[in-house]
């Protein structure tokens, strides 16, 4: 059995003032993590720790390296991975960074049916496929600016629900409801549409040729 344990930016940071509801919430996406990558590796010899540290400032001062990796939001394209890492000082350490290109929503961007599959118990405003909808039609994952405000707005138009008699629109909140939107997604899809999801399952997966 060998351990590794993944930094992912996104959560709240334990010395934060922050709602239970909050901490409820960033342990929820901590676990959506967790399960996502293990089943990626599929290998019971690996067990995966994953620890949300909130923002990116808080992982680059951990110490990284091959049994503790660092999984980040870029906010940008691949174009702006060489200057990410010299920004944050991570250059040195770039074999045990990785990123979410251009951020984790991207991630949940690149699959529409696992969307709806979240939120079908929500009344859908709009019919047909998700992937229709006009910030996703022919683009890359990687290449949606600002996918946060995209799957947002995407929420908005398709799922409404009613409560006391007020009709209200599904709104995303990275602190609210990614939790949910993770544990959907499928790995092996991942792989194909992220070359950063590809190497870290290949560098978890690496531990057990050194263990």
């Amino acid at each position: 059995m060998v351990e590794v344990s993944i930094l992912v930016e996104g959560g709240v940071h334990p010395n934060s003032n922050a709602s239970a509801d909050t901490f409820d919430n960033s342990e929820k996406l901590r676990e959506s993590f967790q399960s996502l990558l293990s089943k990626g590796v599929q290998d019971n010899r690996i067990q995966i720790k994953i620890d949300t540290k909130g923002s990116y400032t808080s992982i680059i001062k951990m110490p990284l390296h091959s049994n503790q990796l660092a999984l980040l939001d870029l906010d940008g394209d691949q174009s702006q991975r060489t200057v990410r890492l010299k920004e944050y000082q991570l250059d040195q350490h770039q074999d045990f960074v990785f990123f979410m290109i251009q951020a984790m929503e991207s991630w949940i961007l690149s699959q529409p049916d696992k969307i709806e599959t979240t939120f079908e118990a929500y009344t859908k405003i709009i019919d047909g496929s998700l992937a229709e909808f006009q910030a996703l039609k022919d683009m890359s994952p990687e290449d949606i600016s600002n996918p946060s405000g995209v799957l947002n707005s995407l929420l908005q138009s398709y799922f409404e629900s009613e409560k006391a008699g007020k009709i209200k629109k599904l709104k995303y909140g990275k602190l609210k409801n990614s939790h949910l939107l993770i544990q959907q997604l499928d790995p092996e899809k991942l792989k194909y549409q992220f070359e950063d999801f590809h190497y870290l399952l290949n560098k978890i997966k690496e531990l057990l040729i050194h263990a």
